[in-house]
C-alpha cells in the first residue's frame, strides 16, 4: 500500500487516551468496535473512535507507529473485563504501599495492558519521586513489568473527567488528543480579563479552548490595529481599548479616561490611526 493510500484508525483506551494506528490490513472497523492493536512488546485493546484515509493528516513519530492487528474476539473482551477487576486490587495494593513508604504522591489510575505484560500506575506529585522501592514491591506482587507514570494536572482532569465552567463535559475528556501549550497571548487576543479564576479550567491551568479558538481571532484581528494603538476621533486622542469582533464595535479610551464604542467600519474613516502599538511578547505558557 502506498503512503498516500494508507488509512489509520483512531483508538480510544481506558482513561480517554486516544492514538492513531496504521490499518495495513484495511480492516472494515467501525466506531464503537473493539480492536486489538500493537503495543510496546505486546498487544492492547481499545475502541475505534475515528478513521482517517489520508496519511498526510496523521503525523506519527517512530515511537508511535503501531498497527491495528485484528478485531477483538469474545475471549479478548472477557480478558479485558477481568483486567478491569484486577486493576481495582492493584490500585488498593499500591495505595497501601505508598502510605507505608510515606511517598508524597497521589495515585490516580492503574491500567493493565490486555496481554498483562505491563501494569501502569498513573500518579501526580509536586516533585520528582524516588519510587524504586515501590516498583520492586509491585513487581514482586504482580509478576509483570511495572511502569510508574507521573502525569500533569491536565492529564489528571482528563482521567477524572468532570464538567467545565461552560457547563459541558471537559474537552480533554471528550475529544482533545494532544495537549497544546496555552499562553496568556491566547487570552489577550480574545480581549478577556486576566482573572486567574475566570481564565482557568478545572486543572488550574489556562483553559484549552483559548488555544483552539486563537487562530480564528488572530486571523480576524489582522484586519485591525492592535490593542493600545493611538487613534484620533473628531480631534480627540485615545487608544484602542477593546475590539468586539462579534458585536462589530471598537472601544476607545480617551485621554480624559472616558470610553466610547464605535462601529468597526469607522476605523480608517472617522477613526484615524496615529500610532500602531507594538507589544513586547512576554507570554507565559501553561
Amino acid at each position: 500500500m502506498s503512503e498516500k493510500t494508507k488509512n489509520y484508525i483512531k483508538v480510544k483506551f481506558k482513561g480517554s487516551h486516544k492514538q492513531y494506528f496504521e490499518n495495513p490490513l484495511e480492516l472494515p472497523a467501525e466506531p464503537g468496535e473493539y480492536v486489538i492493536v500493537e503495543a510496546d512488546r505486546g498487544e492492547d485493546i481499545g475502541v475505534v473512535c475515528g478513521i482517517k484515509r489520508n496519511s498526510s493528516e496523521v503525523n506519527l513519530s517512530d515511537e508511535e507507529k503501531f498497527c491495528v492487528l485484528r478485531k477483538a474476539l469474545e475471549e479478548d473482551l472477557k480478558l479485558n473485563m477481568e483486567n478491569r477487576v484486577r486493576e481495582l486490587y492493584a490500585f488498593e495494593y499500591c495505595e497501601r504501599k505508598i502510605e507505608e513508604l510515606e511517598l508524597p504522591m497521589k495515585l490516580m489510575e492503574v491500567e493493565y495492558r490486555l496481554d498483562r505484560k505491563k501494569l501502569t500506575f498513573y500518579f501526580t506529585a509536586d516533585d520528582r519521586i524516588d519510587f524504586r522501592e515501590l516498583v520492586k514491591i509491585l513487581a514482586a506482587e504482580f509478576k509483570t513489568r511495572i511502569e510508574m507514570r507521573q502525569i500533569s494536572t491536565r492529564e489528571e482532569i482528563r482521567k477524572a473527567g468532570g464538567v467545565g465552567p461552560c457547563g459541558l463535559p471537559v474537552c480533554c475528556r471528550r475529544w482533545i488528543t494532544k495537549f497544546e501549550p496555552v499562553s496568556t497571548q491566547h487570552v489577550k487576543s480574545q480581549n478577556l480579563p486576566m482573572n486567574p479564576v475566570k481564565v482557568s479550567g478545572n486543572c488550574g491551568k489556562l483553559k484549552c479552548c483559548y488555544r483552539y479558538e486563537y487562530e480564528m481571532y488572530a486571523e480576524i484581528l489582522k484586519n485591525y490595529p492592535p490593542y493600545g494603538s493611538k487613534v484620533e476621533v473628531n480631534g480627540k486622542e485615545g487608544v484602542i481599548e477593546k475590539i468586539e469582533i462579534f458585536q462589530g464595535t471598537v472601544t476607545i479610551k480617551f485621554n480624559s479616561d472616558d470610553m466610547e464604542d464605535y462601529p468597526l467600519s469607522e476605523l480608517g474613516k472617522k477613526i484615524k490611526v496615529i500610532e500602531i502599538f507594538k507589544e513586547e511578547r512576554t507570554d507565559e505558557e501553561q
